[in-house]
């Protein structure tokens, strides 16, 4: 009994001792250590006014210290602590970026910071550059470069140049696509950008005409009508058949055209048939011995027209004019240059005494323009620029209606002669006081140019462009040019109601041939052109093209080159 009591006692005080060791084991064991750990995720964003500075919570946190510095490298200045996740520093100018760290407290101490975040005010990006408008059909795709800190992009239009604009539209990128337009309707497109701060000033403004691009699918067939005993093969002054052909605005069934040392020629149906010569009257024998060309005025009222010639070879070399309609002719002198030999005047829309005309081949030592006043009677010179002045070369002439009898007598568009772009197109607005080189586009032996309307689209036909040889055409009267149509050298540009065309021709030698390329393209002429061929014996091409509607029908008539008189009847 006793040796149990002994027992017991001892191991009680085994118990006693292992608990106290075990309470003292228990005070040297390391505890978990109580910083909490860097904060992740840290960003600073720059608004209007703060930049906001915000983390993800770490954990054990009981707060966060911000710092900041304007060098990245430090030093750091503590600015805030906070138990929340972000803070707004308000304490902040404008054009100054800011670099920020953050770290984290806990019971027993500080984490170290964070990575660095940078970050500025927010300020109004700046105005987008090199914006671009290209059109399609039913639309226009605008591009534009990026604006720094830009968020969004804002695009406005006009139908006016200088607005003001309306909202079109609104991108986050650099590419909008404006759906809402009416094609042959021109626009006019600025961009700003935008972001928290506010918005930019505009971008420069850009132009575009969404266009039709389907082209057209039915044709006509050239079918020849050059009168019986016409020849084209004989070297008669130079022969080259027909190069003008002219409607009668009063009578758009009469159309008129010269053959070379043929006489002056008739059609009253349209040009299906033909008769002549019809200049039986005064002169009758020297303009008949003329290789040239004929003009009406194009606002002629009269129910016979006054017709204008201009021969360059044969007995009838000079100016002439008829009065009658081409039965009876006047020889006037150009007095001042001692040569004779002038392509067909040009004549004011508004007065069809007022003339001008320029020389074949002159000297460039010749101002080779002259002006008339008075129907032909008298001429005086038209000044022109020293980089106008060719050798040897026929320039061309046309006045520019401008909608306006005032500004339409002093604003005319000069053409160099073929010679690789070297003289190009020139403007004036004054009557030749002052001309402005506006294009390299030249024309090849006696192009055209085709105004529809008083709208300020032209076009013209010539080679040596920068923009391509073949059509091009202008909105503002000639200002500016943009190419349209294949590229390929044309002469002549003319248009009706549905359409606008285009043909070459080249007096080629004999046996020899051009290729015509006659293309069109509908109305306004932006579209698709296509060219739909012509028949085989046609192998010179149009030296000028006439339009007449004879009620059903609109209807071209051509002078062509060694192939007399030809005619298209349009679908």
């Amino acid at each position: 009994m006793s040796d149990c009591r002994q027992h017991l006692a001892s191991f009680r005080c085994f118990t006693a001792v292992a608990m106290a060791c075990l309470a003292l084991l228990a005070g040297c064991v390391p505890q978990t250590n109580r910083v909490a750990p860097v904060p992740t995720n840290v960003a600073a964003a720059g608004g209007v006014s703060t930049i906001t500075i915000s983390w993800n919570s770490s954990l054990g946190a009981s707060a966060y210290k911000v710092k900041r510095a304007t060098d990245a490298g430090g030093p750091y200045t503590q600015i805030t602590s906070t138990a929340g996740l972000s803070y707004d520093d308000s304490a902040v100018a404008v054009g100054t970026l800011y670099h920020y760290v953050v770290s984290s407290v806990a019971q027993d101490g500080e984490s170290a910071d964070s990575v660095v975040v940078s970050a500025a005010l927010a300020v109004p990006p700046a105005a987008p550059t090199n914006p671009g408008a290209t059109p399609g059909d039913g639309q226009v795709t605008l591009n534009w470069s990026a604006s720094t800190s830009a968020t969004g992009y804002r695009v406005k239009r006009s139908t006016v140049s200088g607005g003001p604009y309306t909202l079109v539209g609104t991108a986050t990128t650099t590419t909008y696509v404006d759906t809402t337009v009416t094609n042959f309707t021109t626009y006019y497109y600025v961009i700003s950008a935008t972001n928290v701060a506010g918005e930019s000033a505009n971008s420069v403004q850009v132009r575009a005409r969404p266009i039709l691009f389907n082209p057209p699918t039915a044709f006509g067939t050239w079918i020849d009508v050059t009168p019986r005993g016409i020849d084209l093969t004989s070297p008669l002054c130079s022969n080259y058949g027909a190069t003008t052909i002219q409607a009668d605005p009063a009578n758009p069934s009469h159309l008129y055209t010269m053959f070379h040392c043929q006489g002056i020629w008739k059609s009253t149906n349209y040009g299906a048939s033909w008769t002549g010569p019809i200049n039986t009257g005064t002169n009758a024998a020297l303009i008949g011995d003329c290789s040239g060309g004929i003009t009406i005025p194009p606002n002629s009222t009269a129910s016979v027209p006054t017709i204008y010639a201009a021969c360059i070879r044969g007995s009838g070399i000079g100016f002439w004019k008829s009065s009658d309609g081409g039965v009876n002719w006047t020889r006037y002198t150009v007095a001042v240059t001692t040569r004779q030999d002038f392509n067909p005047p040009l004549v004011n829309p508004y007065d069809q005494n007022h003339l001008l005309m320029a020389g074949h081949e002159f000297d460039s030592a010749v101002e080779t323009i002259v002006q008339s006043v008075d129907g032909g009677a008298n001429w005086t010179r038209v000044p022109l620029a020293p980089a106008m002045l060719q050798n040897g070369r026929s320039p061309l002439i046309f006045f520019i209606n401008t909608g306006n009898a005032t500004s339409t007598r002093a604003t005319w568009l000069w053409l160099g002669d073929a010679s690789g772009g070297s003289y190009g197109t020139w403007r004036t607005a004054d009557s030749g006081t002052a001309w402005a080189r506006v294009d390299s586009n030249e024309h090849i032996i006696d192009s055209y140019i085709y105004q529809p309307d008083t709208s300020g689209v032209i076009y013209m036909a010539g080679a040596n462009s920068e923009l391509g040889s073949g059509i091009l055409r202008s909105s503002d009267y000639g200002l500016t040019w943009v190419h349209v149509g294949q590229d390929t050298i044309q002469t002549t540009v003319i248009g009706t109601s549905k359409y606008v065309y285009g043909m070459y021709g080249l007096p080629a030698d004999p046996g020899g041939s051009t290729n015509p390329s006659f293309q069109v393209a509908f109305q306004p002429g932006e579209g698709t052109w296509v060219a739909p061929g012509t028949p085989a014996a046609l192998t010179q091409g149009a030296a000028q093209l006439a339009v007449v509607n004879n009620g059903a029908n609109n209807i071209l008539v051509g002078a062509m080159w060694k192939k007399g008189v030809w005619r298209y009847v349009e679908p």
